[in-house]
This record gives structure tokens, C-alpha cells and sequence, in this order.
């Protein structure tokens, strides 16, 4: 099967005389999986789903060495506009990411700024609200849901252009248990309806749900771990990489 995403020896650093943040690194992300890439914080994991999503290089400086391929093309010959019709990217702090005052809005705005048609937009609307089942959130201002509706609102602004690849920066990290498992499910969901979900965090609870699990350490992939293994045996061997790096 052909990767979706094929990341070719790349390296970051912000600064010429700066370290360097991402350090060689190749991976692969088969289409239609959930891929986690776990870490402690400063491993560059960020960083990397910056360069995932084309943020680097064409929003934030700095310099890039290597390259992602993207169904076999590079990202550096796609514009910003184009990527995001095929990746996109929630942050951990969704609350810089919604600034609508209702959630239909939140979703119609990068189909109004492609100048879509009202029929369009009402139709993927539409979509999107039953995809991740928050009809019932239509009207409602973003900024008063509570910590998974907000995840949840944020998913449907990027889905509103119904990209392949969802990028989740440690979306869950800060979500109770209740939400936690919300937003799961319609990750889950989402991956039966064919799009490939990375999922950038440290929680090993959080990295349960994925296909494959890459480990970083200080900008590399340390190790690359299929999730059919046991899973006692796979939270032991997770529990182990953090352990190792803190002592």
C-alpha cells in the first residue's frame, strides 16, 4: 500500500545558528490508519506536525532540509490554500482556533472564503454536523461548550473542507474522561470513513486508540510500534520509554 504522507530525512532548525529541532527523520503514514507520535515535551513533535500540515515552511521561518511527499507530491509545490483541502490540524488550545459566534459559522467559513455556493455550504454543513453528531450544537457560540465541544467544533471547521489527512496536537490532553472518550469515538468514526488521523501526544491512555505509535526523542523517531501487541505488554513497553528518558 502507498503511504499517504512520506516524510524524506527531514530536519528543522529555527535559526541558522539555532539547534536542531527535527533531526533526520523518515516515517511513513499508510492511508486510512491512526498514527501517534509520542514524546516528552521539546522532542519536536510539534514541530513536526507543523511541517505535517505545511505550516513549516510556509508560515513559520526557519530552515528545512529534506522533505514530505504528500500522495507522492512534494508539499513544497503546494500552495497553503490546497494543503489545507487535504490536511488539517487541531491545536491543543482550541480556544485560538474558534472566534465565530456559532459553530455553523465556525464550519462555513473556509467554504465562504472559497467562494463556495449557499446550496454548497448548506449541504456540507449539513455533513459535517452529522458526521461527528453535534446537530444539536448548530447555534451555539463556541466559546460557552464545554472542553470536548470545543474539540469537537474545532474538528468541524476542518472537516468543512473534508481533508484526507486530521492532524491533533495533543488535542486531549487537557479533557476529562468523559470527553476524552467523546472524541475518541468520533476519531474512531472517522477512520472508518477512510481518513487517516495523526495523533501527536504523551498520554499513553490517549495512544491506545492508534495503529502505530512513533516514539521521538530530542527530534528523532526512537522507535516504531504496531499496536496489535498486547495491550498490557504495549502500555509496558510505552511506560518504559518515558521512564527511561526521565531518569
Amino acid at each position: 500500500m502507498n503511504p499517504i504522507l512520506e516524510v524524506q530525512s527531514l530536519s528543522f532548525r529555527y535559526a541558522k545558528a539555532g539547534p536542531m529541532i527535527l533531526d533526520s527523520i523518515n516515517m511513513k503514514i499508510e492511508k486510512g490508519s491512526i498514527t501517534a507520535i509520542a514524546g516528552l515535551s521539546g522532542c519536536g513533535k510539534t514541530t513536526l506536525a507543523f511541517c505535517l500540515c505545511g505550516a513549516i515552511p510556509k508560515s513559520l521561518p526557519g530552515i528545512m532540509e529534506g522533505d514530505i511527499l504528500l500522495e507522492g507530491r512534494s508539499i513544497r509545490e503546494l500552495s497553503l490554500p490546497a494543503l489545507s483541502k487535504k490536511i488539517g490540524i487541531v491545536f491543543q488550545d482550541v480556544d485560538n482556533q474558534l472566534f465565530l459566534p456559532t459553530v455553523e459559522a465556525e464550519i462555513a467559513f473556509a467554504a465562504e472564503n472559497l467562494c463556495l455556493s449557499y446550496e454548497e455550504i448548506e449541504e456540507m454543513i449539513e455533513r459535517v454536523l452529522k458526521t461527528l453528531g453535534i446537530e444539536h450544537l448548530r447555534s451555539q457560540n463556541p466559546s460557552l461548550l464545554s472542553g470536548g465541544e470545543k474539540h469537537l467544533a474545532a474538528m468541524a471547521s476542518i472537516l468543512s473542507l473534508d481533508p484526507e489527512v486530521i492532524i491533533l496536537d495533543e488535542a486531549l490532553s487537557q479533557l476529562d474522561s468523559d470527553n476524552r472518550g467523546l472524541i475518541i469515538d468520533r476519531i474512531k468514526l472517522l477512520q472508518r470513513e477512510g481518513k487517516t488521523i495523526i495523533v501527536i501526544d504523551h498520554d499513553l491512555e490517549n495512544l491506545m486508540m492508534a495503529d502505530t505509535i512513533l516514539l521521538m526523542k530530542d527530534g528523532r523517531i526512537e522507535q516504531r510500534i504496531k499496536a496489535g501487541e498486547n495491550r498490557e505488554l504495549l502500555y509496558s513497553k510505552l511506560t518504559d520509554f518515558f521512564l527511561y528518558q526521565n531518569k
